[in-house]
């Protein structure tokens, strides 16, 4: 069994039903000038780290800012995979802010997001229902692309990410009464996101979630298209209980002061590179700038295609039982 670090402990990892009962959004976004986020630096530095067992338990600890494998797929996949699906890239649903498309379903479309979408939350969990309907429509996403561009992209992650931790049992989120996760979503994030941060046990307070039971949760990005611009940021401030005081109550982000002063990585997309984070650092997607015709003018933008999924740890309960990495998007 894996055991906590110090940082966690730091983090306020507290039980999902305590979550549930802390309040949504601050009731004003003014903060002084001397407010800072309690969260304790962990980074030794914001070097990226290889694809190794060392850095991917590092980033799940916190500890380490960002793996990054370049050509992890051949640009030749990359470029079949943006022929596939870009024509095929839909809105998110009711996701307050700027526009983000996708093929594939987000468990984060079924989220609470804003206060306007909590006060409209139903209370038999509706939403939770509906995501498991979508997610089988979803369920042969990965294997009929295979048939097209020649790999299963997604399972060559999960193999990879499987063989460095033997001794976990590594599978798709389930719960317990049998209803499977979807993973490994096509994501096009063109028009830039806020900073924010992904941490179910918060996130998806609103239901009795088996994802909410995660004590760390980790992002895979792997790129797929060449786009100017469309960098992330990745800062050394995770999520903690006093960071709603920095929340923007109307979307799902937080105000640039949580992050002054903190270490940050910079991720700029390559065709074909891989990248890993903790998704509970605060994290910010930049815009894409537009491509330049022929004749100097902008043209459209180049879809910033990813295919994206979070991993998060459930400890073992008992010396008989295996840690648990699960994956869904």
């Amino acid at each position: 069994m894996l055991q906590k670090s110090a940082s966690e402990h730091r983090c306020f990892d507290l039980p999902p039903a305590k979550f549930r009962s802390l309040p949504v959004f601050q009731n004003s976004i003014k903060i002084s000038d001397d407010k800072m986020s309690s969260y304790i630096s962990q980074w030794e530095n914001t070097d990226p780290a290889p694809f190794v067992r060392e850095s991917l338990l590092g980033v799940l600890d916190g500890k380490v800012g960002c793996i990054k494998e370049s050509q992890f797929v051949s640009r030749d996949i990359a470029q079949k995979v943006e022929d596939e699906l870009s024509p095929k890239l839909s809105p998110y649903l009711d996701v307050p802010g700027p526009t983000l498309l996708r093929v594939g379903v987000a468990q984060f479309e079924y989220q609470a997001i804003s206060d306007d979408q909590l006060n409209q939350r139903s209370s038999d969990g509706n939403e939770k229902e509906q995501y498991f309907l979508e997610t089988k429509k979803h369920e042969k996403l990965h294997e009929n692309l295979r048939k097209v561009v020649g790999q299963n992209i997604w399972r060559t992650i999960i193999d990879k990410i499987a063989s460095l931790l033997p001794e976990y049992d590594v599978a798709v989120a389930s719960e317990r009464t049998g209803e499977q996760y979807f993973s490994g979503i096509f994501r096009a994030i063109n028009d830039s996101t806020p900073i924010h941060c992904d941490w179910s046990p918060y996130d998806s307070r609103t239901e009795d979630w088996i994802i909410n039971q995660v004590t760390k949760q980790a992002v895979f990005n792997l790129y797929l298209t060449q786009v100017k611009g469309g960098k992330t940021e990745v800062h050394d401030c995770q999520w903690t209980e006093d960071a709603m005081e920095f929340r923007d109550r109307s979307s799902y982000g937080y105000l640039e002061k949580l992050v002054e002063g903190r270490k940050k990585v910079t991720i700029q997309p390559q065709p074909g590179d891989l990248c890993i984070f903790n998704s509970r650092n605060m994290h910010q997607v930049f815009p894409v700038e537009p491509e330049i015709g022929e004749d100097g003018r902008s043209g459209q933008q180049r879809a910033r295609l990813t295919l994206s999924s979070f991993m998060g740890l459930i400890p073992a309960k008992s010396s008989g039982e295996r840690p648990r990495l699960i994956f869904w998007s």
